[in-house]
């Protein structure tokens, strides 16, 4: 759970094995999605998927931030 604004919000760090990765996701008290950043272990590449028009921007700021950080295989693991 993260605080940011005055809203919290749930964190969820997952594995989705069909698209071969990891995500970061952020959902409002109702345990809705409103964002995700996904890491492809296939290609390394990150991408960033917002569910909602208006999302706050230190949300989205501290999404993409915190995704680099846990999802990104660290120098010196094999990646």
């Amino acid at each position: 759970m993260i605080e940011i604004l005055g809203q919290s919000y749930g964190v969820t760090v997952g594995s989705d094995i069909q698209r071969d990765g990891m995500y970061l996701e952020v959902e409002d008290n109702a345990k809705v999605a409103l964002a995700e950043v996904f890491y492809s272990d296939r290609d390394n590449s990150m991408t960033f998927t917002g569910y909602r028009a208006d999302l706050p921007l230190p949300l989205v700021e501290w999404l993409i931030a915190h995704a680099k950080e846990r999802l990104t295989p660290a120098s010196g693991n094999g990646g």
